[in-house]
């Protein structure tokens, strides 16, 4: 008996190391910054560079996106958000400062919007939805959430967060989430200001249902202030005016209640501020909101504006960078989500 256990424990500890990806090798990639998976292929946007692979082979296809104000060129915000890369309906759609720009799936530039420079776009049905600037009250604008026609002109104002920008900005760290994210029929939003809270909408903007769930308050370490100032000073955009930066600057007592979200399939991954070692608590939930379990991803802490998203999942699988310490190259790694 002692003899079948063992050959049966020798067989399963073999049958995981055959199923184990190995680490896709990025070579071409110096500092990425967000990834995107789309039909076997792999984006990793690089400043305004976006690196494509192919996921089954760990073939690189090379790369498009040049810094510009021209057609198909792409312009950083150097005080504003990330540039967005949202692959969608075969086509990649590209927020940068001022524009949104349509590529083919391998980087053919198609056409582009000029739009605002404080505005994002993430296409959604047959419309957009913008996260842009919003006036709250005589003086004070707020990032906020607003579902978009077709042609990019602004409509219904789905929610106001409390990142509050323009003149008077002053920022709260740890941030809270707000941004929105979708199914094929179905957005999300997270409304962090009110807690573990997050509403769905129909692709006319009609909220349909709201998501609620306690979970416990997570303080805050001690430590959280120094690395966000050492996140800002490290920062080229920031570190010149920090003298400044840090007046508007406050920190809360506790953490937001959501990091962040993804969903896939019929599932929400909703991801919170619990860490064990370097891996993050993740709710995985139907779309209702019922909780089906709890993982662990390996998903870092950030500080200050450091908005890089070098995860995503699609088809059941979880993406991630991570830089080798040996090779000095980043990987792409994978999780099942099954």
């Amino acid at each position: 008996m002692k003899r079948i256990v063992k050959w049966l424990l020798i067989a399963w500890v073999a049958l995981i190391s055959l199923s184990a990806a190995e680490p896709m090798e990025l070579s071409q990639v110096g500092k990425p910054e967000m990834i995107a998976v789309d039909q076997g292929l792999l984006y990793v946007l690089e400043g305004t560079t976006i690196h494509m692979y192919l996921l089954d082979k760990g073939e690189y296809l090379g790369n498009f996106g040049k810094d510009g104000e021209g057609p198909g060129e792409i312009k950083k915000n150097p005080f504003g958000g990330p540039i967005l890369v949202v692959p969608f309906k075969g086509n990649l759609y590209v927020t940068s400062m001022g524009k949104l720009s349509i590529f083919s799936r391998t980087g053919e530039f198609i056409r582009e919007y000029k739009v605002n420079a404080s505005d994002s776009f993430y296409p959604f049905a047959d419309r957009f939805v913008c996260m842009g600037t919003h006036e709250v009250s005589e003086g004070k604008m707020v990032m906020a959430v607003f579902m978009s026609d077709a042609q990019l002109k602004r409509g219904k104002l789905l929610y106001a967060s409390d990142f509050e920008v323009g003149q008077n900005f002053r920022f709260d760290f740890p941030l809270t989430p707000f941004y929105p994210t979708m199914t094929d029929d179905q957005l999300f939003i997270i409304a962090g200001k009110e807690g573990f809270v997050i509403d769905a909408f129909d692709k006319e903007g009609n909220k349909q249902y709201r998501i609620v769930q306690n979970e416990p308050l997570i303080s805050v370490p001690s430590s959280y202030q120094a690395e966000t100032e050492k996140a800002f000073k490290r920062n080229p955009n920031f570190a010149a005016a920090w003298e400044f930066m840090k007046t508007r600057i406050s920190y809360k007592k506790n953490y937001p209640q959501i990091y962040g979200y993804f969903p896939d399939g019929n599932r929400l991954f909703v991801l919170t501020f619990k860490m064990k070692g370097n891996e993050r608590e993740c709710i995985v939930m139907d779309l209702k909101g019922k909780e089906l379990k709890r993982i662990w991803l390996p998903i870092p802490e950030q500080y200050g504006f450091e908005f890089n998203s070098q995860f995503t999942a699609a088809d059941s699988v979880f993406y991630y960078l991570r830089e080798n310490e040996e090779t000095e190259n980043w990987e792409l790694n994978t999780l099942s989500l099954k």
